[in-house]
């Protein structure tokens, strides 16, 4: 199954990736994410009764 998300409701759910602007604090200052790590299907995910060790199999 495929899931499309629009770049904002991806930003929501799982924060910013490669190409998003981030405000820095309270300051004037932006930062560009170059390039997210994270391979598609691995984001990290909390609640609904889930953890990070459900993923690893323990």
């Amino acid at each position: 199954m495929v899931l499309k998300l629009t770049r904002k409701h991806y930003t929501d759910l799982y924060g910013p990736t490669t190409g998003d602007k981030v405000r820095v604090g309270d300051s004037d200052l932006l930062i560009e994410v170059e390039k997210d790590l994270i391979t598609p299907g691995d984001e990290c995910v909390f609640g609904g009764g889930k953890t990070l060790r459900d993923g690893i199999a323990q």
